[in-house]
């Protein structure tokens, strides 16, 4: 099985002082970034402090909407279960979970907001213009609206708006694509991916702009921006004095959502900028991993 490369893991690990002990990975998936930082972390042994004290004393909660890319989690990081709570919640319940967990305050919390490979390699998923299966494209399988439950009742003017908002299409195109599915599934409902390429063909978008349309239908069946603002709004109350935050954004709204955020929270007293200016993966990076490319990390700490 295909697993998921942390990205710009070195970085984020950099960001994560020693004393940092409470962290929380808010999007776990096939646990990349908590193993990067929990193996080196037990080779640490730094001047003044038993060894492999912090490794000891470090532990991580790992939040993760989706069971079906998560379940492989022992697989790849079967040696750290120890260390490992696992929460099957979206890391917008944050405040909720903690408070159920009794942790209090966490130190770190980490948020990769990229899509796991998984997700484009299962065709059952209905991530990827390249394989044909139902369209599903839910993170949660527990949740009730599926990609085929978009395409066939969401409302034109909703559609027309999603296009423009997630896919940064022109209003006049994003009006005449969502005329276009709606006229569509009027003749006949959308059920694969298969038949909505075909469609998306006969319409004249190339697989460049099908790629677009499946991210922006992915983005509003999760209400993944709804998500971003949820748990921006309670990390005031999550994170520790002294603690900080770091966020990958794949997506130019998400990383203008939480460039804001931080902005905000920067002009008061108590927080501060880590990352000054956005850190991106390093050309070596790219080179060996293509998904690193659309990467930009912001760190900021209370």
């Amino acid at each position: 099985m295909l697993r998921h490369k942390p990205i710009l893991a070195p970085e984020i690990y950099e960001a994560l002082l020693p004393w940092m002990k409470k962290i929380v990975d808010g999007t776990f998936g096939h646990g990349g970034h908590t193993e990067f930082i929990l193996s080196h972390r037990e080779k640490m042994s730094p001047v003044g402090v038993a060894r492999n004290k912090i490794f000891d004393e470090t532990n991580i909660i790992a939040f993760d909407r989706d069971l079906n890319v998560a379940s492989k989690w022992l697989e790849f990081t079967s040696s750290y279960k120890d260390k490992i709570t696992f929460v099957h919640q979206s890391y917008a319940e944050i405040e909720k979970v903690l408070e159920e967990l009794g942790v209090g305050e966490v130190d770190f919390i980490l948020l990769d907001l990229g899509a796991n490979m998984e997700h484009f390699k299962d065709g059952e998923r209905w991530f990827s213009i390249k394989t044909s299966g139902p369209l599903d494209m839910r993170f949660d399988q527990n949740q009730s609206m599926t990609a085929a439950d978009y395409l066939n009742k969401i409302p034109l003017m909703t559609i027309k708006n999603d296009l423009m908002q997630y896919g940064d299409f022109s209003e006049k195109k994003s009006l005449w694509m969502a005329e276009s599915i709606v006229t569509q599934r009027k003749k006949k409902l959308f059920s694969t991916t298969g038949e909505l390429s075909e469609f998306l063909f006969g319409i004249h978008c190339n697989a460049k702009v099908q790629a677009v349309i499946f991210q922006v239908i992915r983005i509003a069946v999760n209400k993944e921006l709804e998500q971003v603002e949820k748990f921006l709004a309670v990390l005031p109350k999550v994170l520790a004095p002294h603690g900080r935050c770091a966020i990958l954004t794949f997506h130019s709204i998400e990383d203008r959502i939480v460039k804001n955020a931080f902005k905000m929270l920067a002009e008061e007293q108590n927080w501060k900028l880590i990352t000054k200016k956005v850190i991106k993966p390093s050309y070596q990076e790219t080179q060996k991993n293509s998904a690193a490319k659309p990467a930009k990390l912001r760190i900021i700490e209370r």
